[in-house]
């Protein structure tokens, strides 16, 4: 959402291309992220004196970000939370008094330092590839699950696959297959190549591999793809076991492919993979998958 005052009309005419206009001055819409930098650029160099804030979602705790253009509030770090800092009554009546006494010859400066800044901002877009790759982490848990159906509630977990990344790098590994009481369906079977057998030869008690799964994943945020699915699952099952569930922060491949590369369909972990060129071969088994995963983290979160 951007929201202007004093909106030259080519400005409203170039927004309202990508954008709905809800509001005198309040545009809203879903667009990719090279899009929306694209827009918020031209509102900076088009709206003078007028004031802009940009508000967007993004993969951090808030699911949020905004900018602020021309205003007298100020953003501030709160213990890693983005919050607007609204001026003081005195702080405002002395930036009024300063303007209202400003000589030419200061005037003259400001457009001067104006100028100056506007290069300096033109200097800092080099650096946003480093600033996009910063908004990620790169010490993270990928968390894949292989399942005996669709339904949390009623279907089971069949196979758990975790990597443990540092700086980037794989530093561990875990991976289970699961004990269940019910008969894993064929078109499962078919699907993932686990089979009834291997799970009553080699499957744990989920009872004892769920504190491994705490432990493995600690403090760590969590990347998957479609990473709301298997962390219900996971869940469903922790609570049905009396334990607590796993609030760690996600970050999931497909929301993030669908905002490097401008696109809004839902895509698979195969097709995402196919669509970067990846060396990773997704197989519908948990540790794979996994590899394939984090390969396409590290290719999104750089893009």
């Amino acid at each position: 959402m951007i929201t202007l005052t004093d909106c030259p009309k080519s400005l409203r005419g170039d927004l309202s291309k990508w954008l709905l206009e809800i509001n005198t001055g309040v545009f809203v819409g879903k667009v990719s992220a090279r899009v929306r930098d694209n827009l918020w650029k031209r509102v900076k160099d088009s709206v003078r004196s007028g004031r802009a804030t940009l508000v967007y979602t993004t993969n951090n705790e808030q699911r949020m970000d905004f900018r602020l253009h021309h205003s007298e509030n100020q953003i501030i770090d709160f213990d890693g939370l983005k919050l607007v800092m609204k001026p003081s009554v005195s702080r405002v009546r002395h930036l009024e008094k300063k303007r209202r006494n400003f000589s030419k010859a200061a005037q003259f400066r400001m457009v001067r330092q104006k100028q100056a800044h506007v290069c300096h901002e033109k200097s800092r877009e080099n650096t946003d590839h480093d600033k996009q790759t910063e908004r990620y982490p790169a010490d993270y848990v990928v968390l894949d699950l292989e399942t005996s159906g669709l339904r949390a509630k009623v279907d089971e977990i069949i196979e758990i696959g975790m990597l443990k990344i540092v700086g980037g790098k794989v530093a561990e590994t875990y991976q289970s297959l699961l004990h269940i009481p019910k008969t894993i369906p064929r078109s499962i079977e078919k699907l993932t190549g686990i089979t009834n057998e291997m799970v009553s030869a080699s499957g744990k008690e989920i009872e004892a591999v769920l504190p491994q799964v705490e432990t493995f994943i600690g403090k760590n945020c969590l990347v998957g793809h479609h990473v709301a699915f298997d962390l219900k699952f996971l869940n469903q099952a922790m609570k049905k076991h009396g334990r607590k569930s796993i609030t760690s922060p996600c970050y999931d491949t497909m929301e993030l492919y669908q905002e490097k590369c401008g696109v809004n369909r839902r895509i698979s972990l195969a097709d995402m993979v196919k669509a970067l060129s990846l060396s990773s071969k997704p197989l519908h088994r948990a540790l794979p998958d996994c590899r394939a995963i984090q390969e396409a983290y590290e290719v999104l979160r750089k893009k």
